[in-house]
């Protein structure tokens, strides 16, 4: 199934991006975790489109509405379900996708294994509005996961040439992240604001990078080869649309150094 997750937990994905919902199925989760929905609505709110002028101008709340799994703010052990209702659907801006697929898309990808059956308007089940339901469950296991001492932090590494300040690699500062744009440096994250300004007014965009950390994860997480922490990551993350490198610790500079250094 390629669009569920996991073996312990399961995470099931569905919807399109300009179809009625979007949602997602979370089995696996025990009973008795409570859940804090305002946290949760906060966390979503910082992929949400349409709210300031460096994200896409899609208007939506992304407010999700859960149809089971919670009782009175705890998780009662049967499967999380939620959806999110698309509000802000323009499908008739893409009537032309089947037969002028666009660069960098999965358009003429759908338009060839599905053979025309695909559902094209804003690329459908391949589009990143997917990754609504993906922070309705992230979202949730980053509260339980606080509750363990685990805490997970991120902010934008870079943003074309304009490069953020690192976490140090030994005692990352998690709480150092700003909570309006996600970086370290806030002047960096100025420039970052203006050169995603720039490459608008010129009618194009432009790429980054996000740099993630983790706190208070156990030693001996994961099993050997195919079931380490890094393959696991490495499997959801290319999940995501537009990604198109992944790196754990210094990466591929670790071919730069020699492996004292390393």
């Amino acid at each position: 199934m390629s669009s569920t997750y996991g073996e312990m937990i399961r995470l099931s994905i569905f919807g399109q991006s300009h179809g009625a919902a979007i949602g997602m199925t979370l089995d696996g989760i025990p009973a008795g975790l409570p859940v804090n929905l305002e946290t949760l609505q906060a966390f979503l709110n910082r992929r949400a489109p349409g709210q300031n002028d460096w994200s896409t101008p899609r208007k939506e709340e992304d407010r999700p509405e859960f149809l089971g799994g919670i009782l009175d703010g705890y998780t009662c052990g049967a499967p999380i379900a939620a959806v999110i209702y698309n509000k802000n659907t323009r499908s008739g801006d893409y009537e032309n996708l089947k037969g002028c697929p666009r660069p960098g898309h999965a358009d003429y990808t759908a338009q060839v294994k599905y053979g025309g059956f695909q559902d094209a308007a804003g690329g459908g089940h391949f589009s990143g509005r997917l990754t609504a339901p993906l922070c309705i469950a992230g979202g949730l296991c980053k509260q339980w996961l606080s509750q363990m001492g685990i805490e997970i932090a991120a902010h934008i590494q870079s943003i074309g040439r304009i490069k953020d300040t690192a976490f140090d690699p030994v005692n990352p500062d998690l709480q150092k992240v700003s909570t309006d744009f996600p970086v370290l440096d806030p002047v960096c994250g100025k420039q970052m604001q203006d050169e995603i300004a720039k490459a608008r007014s010129f009618g194009d965009s432009v790429g980054g990078s996000i740099q993630c950390a983790v706190t208070g994860l156990p030693a001996g997480l994961g099993e050997p080869m195919f079931g380490g922490v890094e393959s696991k990551i490495a499997q959801i993350v290319y999940g995501i649309p537009a990604v198109k490198g992944v790196e754990f610790g210094i990466g591929f500079d670790c071919a730069c150094v020699p492996g004292s250094q390393s």
